[in-house]
């Protein structure tokens, strides 16, 4: 059983500069909240983007922040690439409001020798909590103290792209098409869209930097949306309660037990959609459910919400019309979709992780990304990964090496992406 160390990670820094700013930017506590009525959620994502706008502007550029935090940077074309088709890069400056973002203490594994690793406070990561970390045996990993997250979701993402900013302007063999750069807010709420105008983005097609593992191409997304059920129950006293009491509590317990046991989040896998009731409150005389519904094709969620109707139908015969309403929201659409008839630049893409000599693993994700929307809306945005593991807790962790490749793919998209002239695609 390893543990971690400050000191190897301060030696590292002085010989790994993405490290160095990836630790400047986790001392940021940028954590959204789904609670908040503001925009962005935090304050502590405007003191990022504040911090952020100076990092860029002091490299030569002029990017600008917005009334909702979003920072937003046009780079015109190298010289002879002003035919390129256009690239947004994307990565998302809040971390998830599941876990503490406050006052994050990294270290360092040096050499991860496959054992295990003991977090400061006790916590023990190892194959059984991730089993992807067997991977990296001989790697160095950067980790938490066990205390809060560590950030890398996403601000590995945002330092991957601030290094290259930073490479733009020292390296002019890094040749690239005209770029934008976008910082976004409360992504980890699902809200970051919603601040984001693809007309202004105007690009021809879009990266997000927030993926995880070493060689993920994130190419596909869930369908999903959201659900409140409603539920009118009669209270009475329970001496008098016999063929009169409507208990909402048990209403909504048969309401549930009618969804499909065999798809929830923790019995599917794969290609396989579920509903997740992820909330339930009230008392027997008014209960609320709240829930997602997941499906990677249109006829399947289709199939799903007609279940919720008819659920709520036999509920309504058995006790009384009015008893459960349903009310469903879209949340985002299956990025796969378009992106399928871009095969062109799914091609560059694959093109560029061979080209850092990284193994390309096209994945569906069982959940969304930025991408989704983006891509919904007329900006193809496929998702690259960043290396990290276990996002959104105290066992989240970045291998040092997928670090510094994701940045090496990130680099070929946009020297590759110099490449393509912008003429539709056949």
């Amino acid at each position: 059983m390893q543990k971690g160390n400050t000191k190897d990670l301060d030696n590292l820094c002085g010989v790994d500069p993405l490290v160095k700013i990836f630790l400047d930017l986790i001392s940021f506590d940028t954590k959204s909240d789904p609670e908040s009525k503001q925009v962005p959620s935090t304050v502590g994502q405007l003191r990022f983007g504040a911090y952020l706008l100076s990092c860029i502007n002091d490299l030569g550029y002029k990017a600008k922040q917005d009334g909702n935090g979003v920072i937003t940077l046009k780079i015109e074309a190298s010289k002879g690439c002003e035919s390129a088709k256009s690239l947004c890069l994307l990565a998302h400056m809040d971390t998830a409001p599941d876990c503490s973002g406050a006052n994050i203490r990294p270290r360092l594994v040096k050499n991860y020798q496959g054992n295990g690793i003991e977090l400061d406070n006790g916590l023990v990561l190892n194959d059984d909590i991730c089993k992807e970390l067997r991977n990296f045996t001989g790697d160095d990993i950067i980790i938490t103290d066990g205390n809060t997250l560590l950030g890398a979701d996403d601000k590995a993402g945002i330092s991957c792209i601030l290094h290259l900013l930073h490479n733009l302007k020292i390296n002019d063999s890094i040749k690239h098409g005209p770029l934008t750069v976008v910082f976004s807010v409360d992504e980890e709420i699902g809200l970051s869209t919603t601040h984001l105008d693809v007309k202004a983005i105007d690009c021809d097609y879009g990266v997000t930097v927030d993926g995880t593992a070493l060689g993920e191409l994130d190419v596909a997304t869930f369908n999903a949306y959201g659900a409140i059920v409603n539920i009118k129950g009669l209270s009475v006293h329970t001496a008098v309660a016999y063929k009169t009491m409507k208990n909402a509590i048990s209403i909504a317990n048969e309401f549930m037990a009618m969804l499909p046991s065999y798809e929830t989040p923790e019995t599917t896998q794969g290609d396989e959609g579920f509903f997740h009731v992820h909330n339930i409150e009230g008392s027997s005389s008014m209960c609320k459910l709240k829930m997602i519904i997941r499906d990677f094709t249109h006829p399947g969620m289709e199939k799903r919400l007609q279940l919720l109707t008819r659920i709520s139908e036999l509920l309504n015969e058995k006790y009384g019309k009015g008893t459960v309403s349903v009310k469903t929201t879209f949340q985002y659409a299956n990025m796969g979709d378009v992106l399928k008839e871009h095969k062109d630049f799914l091609n560059l893409l694959r093109k560029s992780y061979k080209d850092a000599k990284v193994s390309v693993i096209e994945n569906k994700v069982r959940g969304g990304t930025d991408g989704s929307n983006l891509s919904n809306q007329g900006l193809p945005t496929p998702n690259i990964f960043t290396g990290a593991l276990n996002c959104h807790g105290p066992y989240e962790c970045l291998p040092v090496g997928a670090f510094n490749k994701s940045y090496e793919v990130l680099k070929h998209i946009v020297m590759n992406m110099a490449k393509k002239s912008n003429k539709k695609e056949k």
